[in-house]
């Protein structure tokens, strides 16, 4: 997908959640091209579930409700909650278990 215009915006309370193949979660698409791709991902059918994904890109995000535990590489896991906002480098191997209210605005850095 991409965007050309200057302002893109849309809501999180909509209904038009995609099915996300990486993560088996939902996500919802604000903005997707050869730079960045941002987002908000809900843990829906993955609620509950280990999710394993090595990242593609840097990602910062912040957690909008729920809660969830992040575990990346070999780091201490980090327990998400509303407010909390993390910052992850390309490469970095996660496994996430998140609650079936967790939903997080990811923006994705695309850089070469």
């Amino acid at each position: 997908m991409t965007m050309e215009r200057a302002v893109l915006t849309t809501t999180v309370e909509t209904a038009e959640w995609q099915p996300d193949e990486e993560t088996g979660g939902l996500v919802h698409l604000l903005r997707a091209d050869e730079s960045v791709e941002a987002g908000v991902w809900q843990a829906g059918p993955a609620a509950g579930r280990t999710i394993e994904v090595e990242l593609i890109a840097d990602e910062a995000l912040i957690v909008l409700a729920g809660s969830a535990r992040l575990e990346v590489d070999d780091e201490p896991a980090i327990e998400l909650r509303p407010g909390v906002m993390v910052s992850l480098r390309k490469g970095a191997r996660t496994r996430w278990v998140a609650d079936s209210e967790f939903r997080e605005f990811w923006v994705y850095a695309k850089r070469s």
